[in-house]
């Protein structure tokens, strides 16, 4: 089974390059990541153009990631259309949506879901649903209680956000974060806690225990793809800037540089996650 790793540029500060895209473009290339995952409100650049760099570096593979807004359920419903309508038009492998929101009642979100589920098969476009905060996938136990009324439901597998939710590794709800895993068809590989969703350097040996066991449950997000014939999963590794990434109090510097930490991620993860084991 094929694994891609695409990077995201949420952390890399491209305001003095005269052209933002490109050297983001570049940089992606160099360091070797088959692809991209790219926030839409944030793509400066017309469609055409993103593809045309996409293609002159090499690069084959983008994931779209859109977000739903607005007060009601009807307001998220409205933006995910006018979201999904400009990211196909980046032809991505994959659609990532923040869908919905955690102040909405069950029913709400998941009518909201539905929805997607919908304009994917519309579209013609995978669409899959973070694990978030903020969102109704907030928890695991929110979630699972989702994709036991919506079986076509899929996920993007985000599982730091639930390390800091549950206050614990998850191992004591094991049943159901399995039935998350089975649903993943995308993981974005970042490390959290039990206090927080970001390790402060997924290199330092401290972290050690931490990393092993989000390794763990990706296998077996791996391992469940293999065995039901789905290829290619993409993973991005998603270390975040500050706040995300702690800083140094007073001189609010981060203790550690984001991008290398995402390098060491899709490095680590292409000798632990192989597409053959």
């Amino acid at each position: 089974m094929e694994i891609l790793y695409t990077k995201s540029f949420w952390e890399l500060d491209l305001a003095s390059e005269a052209d933002p895209m490109d050297a983001f473009l570049k940089r992606v290339a160099a360091d070797g990541f088959d692809g991209t995952e790219m926030f839409l409100p944030l793509i400066e650049d017309p469609a055409a153009r993103v593809l045309e760099l996409h293609e002159e570096h090499g690069l084959s593979h983008r994931i779209i990631d859109i977000v739903t807004v607005g007060n009601t359920p009807d307001d998220h419903r409205m933006s995910f259309d006018a979201a999904v309508k400009l990211a196909v038009s980046y032809q991505p492998m994959l659609i990532n949506s923040h869908t919905g929101r955690d102040i909405f009642s069950f029913e709400d979100n998941v009518a909201l879901f539905r929805h997607a589920i919908a304009g994917s098969a519309e579209w013609g476009v995978p669409i899959v649903h973070e694990t978030h905060r903020y969102r109704p996938t907030y928890s695991a136990i929110e979630t699972r209680r989702l994709l036991e009324e919506v079986p076509e439901l899929l996920l993007t597998a985000d599982l730091s956000h639930w390390m800091v939710v549950h206050e614990s590794d998850l191992s004591d709800q094991e049943e159901t974060v399995d039935l998350a895993l089975r649903r993943s068809r995308h993981i974005h590989a970042r490390v959290g806690f039990e206090e927080g969703p970001q390790v402060g350097d997924p290199q330092a040996p401290e972290w050690a225990t931490h990393v092993a066991r989000h390794v763990e449950l990706w296998e077996r997000i791996v391992d469940h793809c293999r065995e039901a014939g789905l290829a290619p999963l993409a993973i991005t590794p998603e270390f975040g800037p500050a706040p995300y990434v702690p800083t140094i109090p007073h001189a609010n510097e981060p203790v550690t540089d984001v991008w290398r930490a995402n390098v060491f991620m899709k490095d680590m993860l292409r000798q632990r996650l192989r597409s053959d084991r």
